[in-house]
């Protein structure tokens, strides 16, 4: 492998050449990321100057957040209607979902999923969703691959002295037929050591397919930096960055 980052240490958002984002949170007004018009489009321009040029927007779907496909539809393609002369024309914007896997997931039958049936999923940070086997086995046999966000991030995968707690579930999902999606801001170490540890034994056991934002305010670009990992480890974020191309 070509040693592009061998004398570096430190890293920024604009190294990893990411230019298909397929996280975020950008549709204004259905969840905890844009609350309105201009803070999508603030970070629109923030990560397009970054290099970012084509974007899947991920809504949170959830009981928390019970939105439905229909109207995810209409306020996306209202978005893309009034996007400001400087953005039109120079970025490219997809609607997906991120789902929740609980309760009111299960009750759904209009699913947004990345073109090629590859559907974004993700738990509760600190607990494990009860049916996590049944529901990812469902998905595979309904023709889904699913993307599991962030598995850096949550807390019942910390604790292992050598590799993650669970480990054995974990690849247990992959053998199933489930991706692994990193999310970057998690490459700062800024969700503690544990997840820190678990992101670079992932990342070394080249478990991720995916790498992506998961962005919910233009703020947040400030934190994208300093990645605190070792020059191997960021060339194979750098290549996930390239595998992001086939969500669209």
């Amino acid at each position: 492998m070509f040693r592009f980052f061998a004398n570096r240490n430190h890293y920024s958002f604009a190294d990893i050449g990411l230019r298909c984002d397929v996280h975020s949170h950008i549709l204004p007004g259905v969840d905890d990321g844009a609350g309105e018009f201009a803070d999508s489009v603030a970070i629109l321009r923030a990560m397009h100057a970054k290099g970012v040029e084509r974007f899947i927007l991920t809504p949170h779907v959830s009981t928390m957040f019970p939105n439905k496909a229909a109207e995810l539809r209409l306020r996306f393609d209202h978005l893309v209607a009034t996007l400001p002369e400087d953005l039109a024309g120079k970025i490219s914007l997809h609607l997906a979902s991120e789902y929740m896997m609980d309760e009111y997931f299960d009750s759904l039958t209009d699913l947004l999923h990345y073109s090629n049936q590859h559907i974004l999923v993700e738990m509760s940070y600190g607990v494990r969703s009860p049916g996590l086997l049944e529901t990812i086995f469902r998905l595979v046999q309904d023709g889904f691959t699913p993307v599991l966000a962030h598995p850096e991030r949550y807390i019942f995968y910390f604790g292992g002295k050598k590799r993650p707690r669970g480990v054995e579930e974990l690849e247990q999902l992959q053998e199933m037929g489930c991706k692994f999606q990193l999310n970057i801001q998690s490459l700062s170490g800024a969700y503690g050591p544990d997840s820190l540890a678990n992101l670079k034994y992932f990342l070394d056991h080249d478990w991720y397919s995916f790498v992506a934002s998961d962005i919910h305010a233009a703020r947040q670009m400030a934190r994208y930096a300093d990645f605190k990992v070792s020059p191997a480890q960021f060339e194979k974020v750098r290549e996930l960055a390239q595998n992001n191309e086939m969500l669209f």
